[in-house]
């Protein structure tokens, strides 16, 4: 879907950082990648209009409490641990507070009926370790950001800053991803563009100048 909210609360649960007395807090896991209840999800899902609110499960995660709860896609969550839920980020909010073991009450919408329900929450599973990519790869990832400016600059009247905003939006969308290495070259480029809006540069062989600072920088981090 165009634009859609893809949240997995496994990644996101892990932030909390509260402590409890001698003993390290596990935040909740509930195990669903959900979006917020408008259009797109309505035509989707086949969500009744009588549902004004709520937040739709694209997906349960395997053995997650979710899908041992019994929810699965196109069900609509209007009510967590006592509380209304009308958006994504309020049932993170909500999962964020309680901890591995919790049992917390929901209420979902299926279709034109309504489920109320029990589930205990679990806690996330470890994060896959970051994959190195081989320097010939890296290498020619490099290239191709390369003959992509090259486009860009053929293409015409595109300002720099406007290159840096759009790379400070795929940052963005690395970040919220878990996709570490697209994170890190987005970085990679923006501080190049930066560099090249304070001196001025517009010309292709200008840009080529720069590249081995983004080889140096690609073995630094």
């Amino acid at each position: 879907m165009a634009k859609r909210m893809w949240i997995v609360l496994a990644a996101l649960a892990g932030t909390a950082a509260a402590q409890e007395p001698q003993q390290k807090r596990t935040p909740g896991y509930l195990g669903v990648q959900i979006g917020p209840v408008d259009a797109e999800t309505r035509a989707a899902f086949g969500i009744p209009d009588a549902i004004a609110e709520g937040v739709v499960i694209f997906d349960a995660m395997p053995d997650s409490p979710a899908a041992k709860a019994g929810l699965k896609r196109g069900d609509v969550l209007v009510q967590f641990a006592g509380a209304s839920v009308r958006t994504p980020d309020e049932l993170i909010a909500l999962v964020r507070a309680r901890t591995k073991g919790d049992e917390v009450a929901y209420v979902v919408r299926r279709g034109d009926g309504t489920i109320d329900g029990r589930l205990k929450l679990g806690a996330a599973p470890p994060a896959a370790p970051p994959t190195e990519q081989p320097l010939e790869e890296r290498l020619d990832r490099v290239q191709r950001d390369i003959e992509e400016l090259d486009r860009r600059l053929r293409r015409g009247p595109r300002t720099l800053a406007q290159w840096r905003e759009a790379e400070e939006r795929k940052a963005a969308d690395a970040r919220e991803r878990g996709d570490r290495e697209a994170f890190r070259r987005a970085e990679i480029r923006i501080e190049l563009l930066k560099e090249m809006e304070a001196e001025g540069v517009r010309g292709l062989e200008q840009i080529e100048r720069k590249i081995d600072r983004i080889l140096e920088r690609l073995g630094e981090r």
